[in-house]
């Protein structure tokens, strides 16, 4: 029960607080993105920024956005490949829009215009694995014209710098001031569903990414007036790992006699399983320092707070137990190279279920059609692989 300390400090943040009034009304309205959940997923705004790029798209745009988002890119750019004359006048009628062509979010391609633009969209994410080096490598050699002209663009919530002077930062607030220019401008040619459409994005954007917006600005001067209320909040909110990992444990338990598996320790963050046959393997019960079970090989899902994965894992034990285990298991192309230690555990395959962008509207209903949905997939083909290789390892445990 809360102290009465505790209730006077809510009851300050939520009686006649205009700030939080005004919050409440600006997140009430109905948003079409928000309602399908795409939020910040990145591969969901690439295909809208793509779909609106796309002149044959049925927008009824045009090459408006394209030509608009490209001035916009462009302006700031010394030196640069195009002016905003010669982009005006440009025509697009052989553009192509690729999505994920070879792992690029979005390439615009002109033979015309001997234009290449590679669009790299990070929402949460940061760069990796050099993958900006990567993509100007396969420009070069897929577009190898010296007259051709390339552009880069790095796409992040705040504009920010990438790793590579090449390429040009642009940001979230400069692609939904684009949208609301036309949006303004062209209202009465674009039809009422495209601009309902378009408003709905600047509004999702301005609400979840932009941290410069109306409401970001309002959400950080509310914190600082009422932080000890948020904080409290904040401490007593629901427990999504806690929720999943029941969620996982109660899945595991209903399949165990229609999938033929035995439940083994599990707690918050760690839920694991076995095949029931792999009980009658000898080196199964060989490891006395992981669970009561002396299990040595288990499937485990790793439950952290912003991420799932479903991992097979080898437990402490004799090292030729592991590297036998492990090498069977990589005949199947699905596992993972790790050194085998005789007193550490093994990963040796890592299936990734749930990933940040997943958690951005905790919503766990979906979360659970999801676990779902990869664990039927999962139990009918890797997991099934899996089984069948281990219940044909004749190994004995006296080896070591």
């Amino acid at each position: 029960m809360l102290s009465e300390k505790d209730q006077n400090i809510l009851g300050k943040l939520i009686i006649d607080n205009q700030d939080l009034d005004s919050l409440e009304s600006k997140l009430s309205g109905f948003n079409i993105f928000e309602a399908i959940g795409v939020v910040r997923q990145e591969i969901r705004h690439s295909n809208f920024i793509a779909f609106l790029l796309n002149p044959f798209e049925n927008h009824r745009l045009g090459d408006l956005f394209l030509k608009k988002l490209l001035v916009c890119t462009l302006l700031n750019m010394e030196n640069s490949p195009l002016s905003p004359i010669e982009i005006d006048i440009a025509d697009f009628k052989d553009v192509e829009i690729r999505r994920e062509w070879r792992n690029i979010d979005i390439l615009i391609y002109s033979p015309s215009n001997r234009l290449v633009c590679v669009i790299e969209n990070k929402v949460d994410s940061s760069e990796h694995s050099n993958q900006l080096k990567r993509y100007e490598e396969i420009i070069s050699a897929e577009f190898p014209s010296h007259e051709l002209k390339k552009i880069f663009v790095y796409l992040t919530k705040d504009a920010d710098d990438a790793s590579y002077d090449t390429w040009l930062p642009l940001g979230y607030e400069q692609v939904i001031e684009v949208i609301e220019s036309i949006c303004d401008k062209y209202q009465s040619t674009m039809g009422n569903d495209i601009y309902t459409l378009m408003r709905h994005y600047v509004n999702l954007v301005r609400r979840h990414i932009v941290s410069n917006s109306e409401i970001a600005k309002l959400c950080q001067k509310i914190y600082k007036q009422h932080r000890q209320a948020l904080d409290l909040i904040y401490e007593h909110r629901p427990d999504l790992q806690l929720e999943i990992s029941e969620f996982l444990q109660q899945m595991i338990k209903d399949s165990v006699e229609e999938r033929y598996i035995v439940e083994d320790y599990s707690d918050k963050k760690y839920i694991r399983f076995a095949p029931k046959e792999w009980d009658d393997l000898p080196f199964q019960k060989t490891c006395i320092h992981w669970t009561d079970s002396k299990r040595i090989l288990l499937f485990q899902f790793g439950n952290d707070p912003q991420n799932l994965r479903l991992d097979l894992v080898i437990g402490p034990g004799d090292l030729k137990i592991k590297t036998a285990i492990s090498d069977v298991v990589k005949t199947l192309r699905l596992a993972c190279k790790h050194q085998q230690k005789e007193t550490g555990w093994t990963i040796i395959r890592k299936q990734e279920i749930l990933r940040l962008s997943d958690y951005v509207d905790e919503d766990l209903e979906n979360l659970q059609e999801k676990i779902k949905s990869i664990w039927e997939q999962a139990f009918n083909h890797e997991i099934k692989l899996i089984r069948e290789a281990i219940s044909q390892l004749q190994l004995d445990p006296s080896i070591g």
